[in-house]
């Protein structure tokens, strides 16, 4: 069954990328639609669209195609055809993310890079369904750490794009900025210290990657800031101990020349 998915996949996915018709709605489609045949009778939802979204993007590195764009508009097209079949739950988003890096550092791909368009793709993906925008960039920075700590990739760059992402993506989809952000780096602190990573480290990665999308955007850097710190505070709470102190301690420095100040309760805006 997997194989015949795998082959199907790339065989769509191949097609629309070397054919004429519009690449992101065309892989939408086509991996929209491999999703619900693979998932008629399927016990383990989370264990079938796996091979969904590995074999689109090594689809895309087997021509040479952007794997960005593949990765973001795959992941799309899972959660669009799971959400016909049942419920886009939180595991689906994470497992959706960890295979879309998995599957970008199997063929030798940028993954940090790719780490980006994945919270995008997350974001866009549940625009239309129960879940939020805050849940999906959580869920999916939590799956992208895992991924790349699997691998060996660098967290704290993929930390910082994935936060860039998460502002792409609610750019795309209009949700709550400020949430998505602290929701964003919360789960990529939880993600990183579920796989024994450097929990302090990917905490400012996410600050500083909040502060360099905004200063790019025009918005304000102190608040996105804050709101990220905000996020990796609320993770220290769940980690604890001398771990979770000292991320509340790494986060409310000067950060990328902004000192960054966390008011509590955190308000959405």
């Amino acid at each position: 069954m997997e194989k015949n998915v795998g082959e199907t996949i790339r065989n769509g996915v191949i097609g629309v990328l070397k054919g004429t018709r519009d690449i992101a709605v065309g892989i939408v489609d086509i991996v929209s639609t491999t999703t619900v045949k693979a998932l008629e009778g399927a016990k383990d939802i989370e264990a079938a669209v796996g091979p969904i979204i590995v074999g689109a993007i090594k689809a895309a590195g087997e021509i040479g195609a952007d794997l960005t764009t593949v990765a973001k508009n795959s992941i799309v097209g899972v959660l669009k055809g799971v959400h016909e079949i049942g419920s886009v739950t939180l595991d689906v988003i994470r497992d959706t993310a960890h295979g879309a890096l998995k599957g970008t550092a199997e063929i030798g791909g940028d993954i940090e890079s790719v780490a980006k368009s994945t919270i995008i793709g997350a974001i866009t993906g549940t625009r239309d369904i129960t879940v939020t925008a805050e849940d999906a960039a959580s869920e999916a920075a939590r799956g992208i750490i895992r991924a790349i700590s699997e691998v060996g990739g660098d967290t704290s760059l993929a930390a910082k794009n994935a936060v860039k992402g998460a502002v792409g993506g609610v750019a795309e989809a209009s949700g709550q900025l400020t949430t998505v952000i602290k929701d964003t780096s919360k789960g990529l602190v939880l993600g990183a210290a579920e796989v024994g990573g450097d929990v302090v480290t990917i905490a400012k990665s996410a600050v500083l990657g909040t502060i360099e999308v905004a200063k790019e955007i025009g918005i304000s850097a102190e608040k996105a800031a804050s709101a990220a710190a905000m996020g990796a505070i609320e993770a220290a709470e769940v980690i604890g101990g001398e771990a979770g102190s000292a991320i509340e301690k790494a986060v409310t420095e000067t950060i990328g020349g902004i000192k960054v100040i966390v008011k509590k309760p955190f308000k959405k805006e």
